[in-house]
């Protein structure tokens, strides 16, 4: 096996193991889901918020697209998930 290979290789198994720890990482939060949506419908208000608060959105969004794009359910918990 030349070295080529085996760097490419190891290289996509460390992504698949990033997208999968942001995965695993999502857990439905109502109140990110509303800033989210801030962000979306009042983008002025949203860039007045910390920035603490503004990072925390990115990392739960970043885990949120990660989740959705292993094929897991990101919509909000029904009584019964609960």
């Amino acid at each position: 096996m030349n070295t080529a290979s085996r760097y490419q290789y190891a290289h996509e198994d460390r992504e698949a193991k990033r997208l999968r720890l942001h995965a695993d990482a999502f857990k439905y939060n109502a109140a990110m889901e509303q800033l989210a949506q801030m962000k979306r419908d009042r983008p002025e208000q949203y860039e007045q918020m910390s920035p603490v608060v503004r990072i925390s959105l990115g990392h739960y969004e970043a885990a949120k697209a990660a989740a959705k794009q292993l094929g897991r359910n990101v919509s909000a918990p029904t009584d019964r998930e609960v």
